[in-house]
């Protein structure tokens, strides 16, 4: 039996063990950062960041990227290896205009630092029951002027990441016709733009920039790679590949995804 991931993306059968991925990805993202990060910088997990703003709210973003001193916005160029070390190629975003929004620059300090980035990998509530609460939180980290990184992996739920007015309908309409994954990431000193990665269900997870200070390069997260390593270390061979999904593919992705998994010894 093969026990590398069947899929050439995301395993839609790795949905149904969500709570089991989700803790597994954010550890390897946060473990992935560490070592490529700044001095100066630090990732940390289920960090718990207060917000200060209109009111005072607290927050658990899945990974944060912190920093002793303050910063500014820009867009750097990707961070570059080691001379000798493996090369990853960055899948470039789709850059999107959005209505603005007026939001006022404020500094965000937690006990351990300056809050920079945070990356939120998008659970089931966050798209369905809490949807609303987890737009609010994300409205609050931009308007502190802190960059959110989203990434979607579930099926279920509407599309949740930061996309609005036509580019969120054609997106979405696009969604409930093929199946697509979404990565979107939001700036907050380019309000108006969103680098956004579609994931079709059938194609490799790109490579993704997640911004810094602007005097660091863009660290490149090679999530196709992560969910892989997600897939081997929780044994994800073993799931019940006959059982029904939901919500279910469609009948040419069903017949796609069970030629993916009879070649991989799991039909």
């Amino acid at each position: 039996m093969n026990k590398q991931n069947p899929f050439p993306g995301m395993n839609p059968f790795m949905e149904r063990t969500w709570p089991d991925v989700h803790l597994t990805l954010i550890a390897y993202i946060r473990e992935l950062l560490g070592s490529e990060l700044p001095d100066d910088l630090q990732a940390k997990g289920e960090l718990r960041i207060d917000v200060s703003g209109s009111e005072s709210r607290h927050f658990i973003p899945d990974v944060a990227i912190l920093s002793d001193e303050r910063w500014k916005h820009g867009l750097p160029p990707v961070w570059s290896p080691d001379p000798g070390a493996q090369v990853l190629t960055v899948t470039e975003p789709e850059l999107l205009e959005a209505d603005e929004e007026k939001n006022r620059w404020v500094s965000i300090y937690s006990d351990h630092g300056e809050l920079i980035t945070v990356i939120e990998v998008l659970s089931p509530t966050n798209k369905t029951t809490q949807r609303d609460d987890y737009t609010f939180k994300r409205g609050d980290y931009l308007a502190a002027g802190v960059n959110v990184v989203e990434i979607d992996l579930l099926r279920q739920g509407a599309l949740t990441v930061n996309l609005r007015g036509t580019e969120y309908e054609e997106r979405e309409e696009r969604r409930r016709k093929e199946e697509h994954y979404s990565i979107c990431t939001t700036r907050p000193a380019y309000p108006r733009r969103r680098e956004y990665y579609d994931c079709p269900l059938r194609q490799k997870l790109p490579v993704i920039r997640i911004p810094l200070r602007h005097t660091d390069p863009d660290v490149p997260l090679d999530i196709q790679a992560l969910i892989n390593r997600c897939y081997e270390s929780g044994r994800y061979w073993k799931l019940d590949y006959r059982a029904p999904l939901s919500p279910p593919l469609s009948a040419e992705d069903a017949a796609w995804a069970n030629d993916c998994l009879k070649t991989a010894g799991l039909g």
